[in-house]
């Protein structure tokens, strides 16, 4: 059994843990140098995203995430970690040959950018623009989805408008009958039909409004994603890691910009070959 502390321990515990933490905050901000105030800064932000994974951890249903497969790109949150671990919100493939949805774990493989004409290490895996083109590829379908769509708003407007235009002619030739006549009701009972296929005309172009007005906010994310990705990208092999799902940022439904984007088979068998010459003798 581990051993049990007291109050007064723990009170103890926590007032040495943070005056540690400022004081070495304190030193790398007031460093003459000036070379740990970039450090000082992301140890403060990771502070401040862990304490808030932390709190979070309890209500955490990783269910509530879609289910991840080998091979999908993911966008998460690596942390502040130490040495030449990799840290910070990067992208990474999914490894799990099969991951369990209730699973509140994912194994990934990080990813970087080429540096400035640096060879690919060893232990890394260039991957060419392949992420790019998918999800350049998911953005021209969706934008080309939404031209369509935009053609069947404009042409149920259209049959909106001549559905109001026939509904006021009626009604003014209803009027010119007399009340009762055979020729009134018929007339009448066109200005019904016209009023109801009015309404329906309008329900589905109000739909298709919506939907269109969503699906436009959805392309301008994945938009704002490619804008901010590099060219190329690498696969640091040697750097595989079991992350909570609670570090990821997208796809976290299907609506996620990332969602539906995964390596070739192409790709991942280039990675097992790597994982190979790596990890297996």
């Amino acid at each position: 059994m581990g051993k049990e502390f007291t109050k007064e321990e723990v009170i103890r515990n926590k007032k040495d843990a943070i005056q540690k933490l400022n004081n070495l905050l304190e030193c790398y901000i007031n460093d003459p140098s000036g070379r740990h105030f970039k450090k000082a800064n992301l140890i403060s932000y990771w502070i401040k995203d862990y304490v808030h994974l932390i709190d979070f951890e309890e209500r955490f249903d990783p269910t509530k995430n879609i289910s991840y497969k080998r091979g999908n790109i993911v966008k998460l949150n690596f942390g502040f970690n130490i040495g030449s671990e990799y840290g910070g919100l990067h992208y990474g493939i999914v490894l799990d040959n099969k991951n369990d949805h209730h699973s509140p774990v994912l194994t990934v493989i990080p990813l970087t950018s080429p540096k400035d004409n640096k060879p690919t290490h060893y232990n890394s895996l260039e991957l060419g623009n392949e992420i790019y083109r998918l999800l350049k590829l998911k953005y021209d379908t969706i934008s080309k989805s939404l031209k369509d769509e935009q053609e069947e708003i404009t042409l149920a407007l259209s049959l909106f408008e001549t559905l109001i235009d026939l509904t006021n002619k009626s009604l003014a030739e209803v009027e010119e009958c007399d009340s009762g006549s055979v020729d009134y009701l018929f007339k009448l009972a066109n200005v019904k039909d016209y009023i109801e296929a009015a309404k329906k005309s309008r329900a589905m172009w109000q739909e298709k409004e919506k939907h269109n007005t969503n699906e436009q906010k959805y392309l301008d994310k994945i938009g704002a994603e490619i804008s901010r990705m590099k060219e190329g990208s690498i696969a640091l092999v040697n750097q595989i890691t079991t992350v909570s799902k609670m570090r990821i940022f997208d796809p976290r439904n299907l609506k996620g910009v990332l969602s539906g984007v995964s390596l070739s088979a192409e790709s991942m068998e280039k990675i097992n070959q790597k994982v190979k010459d790596l990890y297996i003798f």
